[in-house]
């Protein structure tokens, strides 16, 4: 992933309005995304899901100035009502089939 993710969200016709980042991944962690997108000035919102935030992971996002922190296991209904709320669009419902 070395560099990936900076190809696809510079290489994107239409800026990123929203990134949901989880924090603990194979190659890099949630704040070192948040990092280099800040450096990069990002101008959409961040979004870090997780279920293993500290108070010092937590406090790291809030000076990086997160948009929202949503704590793992987390209600789908909850994450599209934020999604809408940061992007301030309505998402398309996506909901279980029925049998």
């Amino acid at each position: 992933m070395t560099g990936g993710w900076r190809w696809k969200i510079g290489a994107a016709q239409e800026p990123f309005d929203l990134v949901i980042t989880d924090h603990q991944m194979p190659r890099m962690n949630g704040l070192d995304l948040v990092r280099r997108l800040r450096v990069r000035e990002f101008a959409g919102k961040i979004m870090v899901l997780s279920a293993h935030l500290s108070p010092e992971n937590i406090q790291a996002y809030e000076e990086l100035q997160v948009d929202m922190m949503f704590a793992k296991p987390f209600d789908c209904e909850e994450l599209r009502l934020a999604t809408e709320l940061l992007t301030k669009k309505p998402s398309r419902f996506v909901g279980a089939p029925v049998a």
